[in-house]
């Protein structure tokens, strides 16, 4: 085999390593790669605790102004697989808790009157009640 054959051959032998070592990647390292995190809300907005615990969500009522953005932040402390995910129908709002971590979720609410918050199943809820400004 001449010298620039066997070059050859260690290169391709060389680069087919490097493509089988990002190939063996484990899934969720992949997946988390391709997620962006999202953007954090600015300090200065009003942002309130939500308890997500074995009694439901702490507090049960929350008040918010029309047109204020305003962060709730979740934290979840059950296991129960009902309350791993909340929603806001009326915001069009699905998000998942992961136990123990806070999420915040940026609203700014258009319209007076009462939403509710519930678990994912819609079996547990609380009430947003937004008033004027």
């Amino acid at each position: 085999m001449s010298r620039s054959s066997c070059l050859a051959a260690l290169t391709l032998a060389v680069s087919s390593l490097g493509l089988l070592s990002a190939c063996s990647k484990p899934a969720e390292e992949a997946q988390a790669a391709q997620v962006a995190p999202e953007p954090a809300a600015p300090a200065n907005v009003k942002r309130v605790d939500i308890a997500v615990t074995d009694s439901g969500f702490s507090p049960s009522t929350i008040e918010l102004k029309k047109g204020e953005p305003v962060v709730l932040r979740f934290t979840r402390t059950t296991k129960s697989e009902c309350l791993k995910a909340i929603a806001i129908p009326d915001l069009k709002i699905e998000k998942d808790l992961p136990l123990n971590v806070p999420v915040e979720v940026a609203v700014t609410p258009e319209k007076e009157g009462k939403m509710v918050l519930q678990c994912w199943m819609a079996m547990i809820k609380a009430t947003i009640n937004v008033v004027g400004s």
